[in-house]
């Protein structure tokens, strides 16, 4: 099965999930937008989907080989 086909519910249980900004391209003098996304991390995959409850991965990144730690002291922007 395809990456982008799972579900945020297939996944079960996540190492660390919750809302990023991310830039779509674009090809304007100031570059793209920036859009919401529900980020999922599961091992060595980072899932990104359009809401929590989403059936279909909008992307997916393979970050195996990668070391991830989890930032401290970084400025927080809540989201519901």
């Amino acid at each position: 099965m395809s990456h982008r086909r799972v579900s945020v519910k297939d996944l079960g249980e996540a190492d660390c999930q919750g809302w990023l900004q991310r830039r779509k391209d674009g090809r304007s003098f100031l570059g793209g937008k920036w859009k919401r996304f529900w980020f999922v991390l599961k091992k060595s995959s980072l899932y990104w989907y359009g809401d929590k409850m989403a059936e279909k991965a909008e992307g997916f990144i393979n970050l195996c080989g990668f070391n991830i730690e989890q930032a401290t002291g970084c400025r927080k922007r809540q989201y519901d």
